[in-house]
């Protein structure tokens, strides 16, 4: 099922399940995808979906309907996509589309969990070693369960749990951060590499830590990633 991740000055707000056929964008209580702003026409555009394809288009709106920075009438959405109604966006995730996507180049880039190697060098062995980590290991009891959400990249779209205690972030044998999952806060700090994250533009000091906020953006070894709590 495709998905809809809406944001407001770059904060997630919600998460939406696309459904077969039409379900409008606007302002009136009576639309499927509902976004109080006056920036928003009543019923400000349309999505569309059929099988495993969503097309957007205008509903003849005041401030017009953008994909990816471009004012469009009707856009046939790809996984990635950014839709911008007023001052919200929208990216569109196909699920269809991240399945066909080469999931070893994230296992190896993005999440690597040290602890969990496998003594196979197999990365589907890597990757089924890194979900059950947490199974492995007691987790501090956190009021609320962190995210990251990937927003760039082949990647794009994907969404992973925090549940675990230490998430690395980085390349094969190579970690260039870590998200620690404390009982009060989720933290990031920098790795051993000579690569560190950012957050939010800014490079972390060696051996520094920051704890995350909601809607806080991380970017390693090329990829960015969007903190949140769910």
């Amino acid at each position: 099922m495709a998905k809809l991740i809406l944001k407001f000055n770059n904060e997630i707000i919600d998460h939406i399940d696309l459904a077969q056929g039409d379900m409008k964008i606007g302002r009136k209580p009576s639309c499927e995808i509902f976004v109080d702003n006056l920036a928003v026409s009543g019923e400000h555009a349309n999505i569309f979906t059929i099988g495993d394809d969503s097309f957007v288009q205008d509903l003849g709106s005041t401030n017009g309907t953008f994909v990816n920075n471009k004012k469009i009438t009707k856009h046939h959405l790809r996984n990635g996509d950014v839709i911008t109604i007023g001052k919200h966006s929208m990216v569109f995730f196909a699920e269809a589309a991240s399945q066909e996507e080469n999931t070893e180049d994230f296992a190896k880039t993005v999440i690597i969990s040290p602890s969990s190697k496998p003594e196979s060098t197999n990365t589907e062995s890597m990757a089924i070693a890194n979900e059950t980590l947490s199974m492995q290991a007691d987790k501090p009891k956190t009021n609320r369960i962190g995210a990251i959400f990937v927003l760039s990249g082949p990647n794009s779209g994907k969404r992973i749990e925090l549940s675990k205690t230490v998430t690395n972030l980085g390349k094969t044998g190579k970690v260039a951060g870590s998200i620690v999952r404390t009982a009060s806060a989720y933290k990031l700090s920098a790795g051993d590499t000579g690569e560190t994250p950012k957050l939010n533009g800014r490079a972390l000091d060696r051996g520094s830590e920051q704890v995350l906020k909601n809607g806080d953006i991380i970017e390693v070894t090329g990829t960015r990633l969007q903190f949140y709590f769910k």
